[in-house]
């Protein structure tokens, strides 16, 4: 079990975090500057509060101001983003560091080789490595001690698609198998839904939502929370009616109709609907119930490919903002779909949210 509960007061900066892990991933996710790489920092002994306390199991690793227990004997292991491979050292070598001054540390080592799928690549150096390998060293490095607790930063992030994929396999087996704790830092929400049993949303050193990744997915508590966790459509309006069936916002002048919430006709409401839930009508095809509420005669603003992804702006005359939309590369092909064109767009009913007051 890690216990955090610190503060860190810099010039321009302060954190103050709160957090519980057991078990399980705990994924720290926020926008640069928002307080994880210092979290972590703090977790590994690389960097000293200034009050609060940090325990690990039945072991104070930090209480304000009398105990401060080094890095090296934390128990912790760290795998940092730029890997911090020792040269000079072979994959084992770097691997058994770690067990330095341990006796006959050879079978352990070889074990964790076979783990990582490092065995053929035991006498190489970092230099005639991949991303993907020099990853798997600096993770065998941390893993090699029998650590409680296991913090990553930034883990996938000089990774391709498919190498990042069988590492993260690899992380969660090796997680499931020991019974690890596991902190994760990063950028990519799809990482952190890969790996992460909870979500920690950060920004300007507080933790803004701590839960089950799903429900802080699906359920943002803010819409500071709502639009770091990528929703690029969140507007302001008023209930015009509320029911057991849906909430009708008036919108500028547009109705958009959301899910049912204890709401009151007139009360000021801020709403979202994510860009990969705003669908394009196809013509001559039936419309599903849920996108027949929410129709608008579009005009496409702004159009681009990304990966294997299309985002795409509109706007139209009663919207009193643009709306965004995120969708497969296939989703909608064949309806020549480009800047300037014509577009019908649906706000599903059932994905458009009303955030909690405050």
């Amino acid at each position: 079990m890690l216990r955090v509960n610190i503060e860190k007061h810099l010039p321009d900066f302060s954190l103050r975090v709160t957090f519980e892990a057991h078990n399980e991933f705990l994924v720290l996710f926020g926008p640069s500057g928002a307080g994880k790489s210092l979290t972590l920092g703090s977790i590994a002994g690389l960097v000293r509060p200034d009050a609060g306390k940090i325990q690990l199991d039945d072991h104070l690793l930090f209480r304000h101001p009398d105990v401060f227990v080094p890095i090296h004997r934390r128990g912790i292991g760290v795998v940092f983003q730029g890997y911090a491979l020792f040269p000079h050292m072979t994959v084992a070598q770097n691997v058994a560091y770690g067990l330095r001054y341990m006796q006959g540390r050879g079978a352990r080592v070889m074990d964790m080789l076979h783990r990582l799928h490092l065995d053929e690549l035991a006498h190489r150096y970092p230099h005639q490595l991949s991303g993907g390998q020099q990853q798997r060293v600096a993770l065998g490095r941390a893993l090699i001690v029998k650590p409680s607790l296991l913090l990553l930063d930034e883990p996938f992030s000089a990774l391709d698609m498919a190498v990042r994929e069988r590492l993260q396999a690899d992380i969660v087996q090796i997680q499931r198998d020991l019974q690890l704790t596991v902190m994760v830092i990063t950028h990519n929400l799809d990482d952190a839904f890969v790996l992460g049993d909870k979500l920690a949303v950060l920004k300007d050193g507080a933790i803004l939502q701590l839960g089950a990744i799903g429900e802080v997915y699906n359920s943002p508590a803010t819409a500071a929370v709502a639009e770091i966790l990528g929703v690029s459509n969140i507007w302001r309006g008023k209930v015009a009616s509320s029911a057991e069936d849906g909430v009708d916002i008036q919108w500028g002048n547009c109705r958009v109709r959301s899910q049912p919430a204890p709401v009151s006709v007139g009360e000021a409401v801020t709403f979202y609907i994510r860009p990969e839930d705003v669908k394009v009508i196809r013509p001559q095809r039936p419309i599903a119930p849920a996108l027949r509420a929410n129709m608008f005669d579009a005009r496409i603003t702004h159009f681009s490919h990304r990966g294997g992804t299309v985002v795409m702006t509109v706007v139209a005359p009663e919207l009193p903002a643009p709306v965004h939309l995120r969708f497969p590369q296939r989703g909608y092909r064949g309806l020549n779909l480009r800047e300037g064109g014509a577009v019908q767009v649906s706000l599903r009913m059932d994905a458009v949210r009303i955030l909690p007051p405050g």
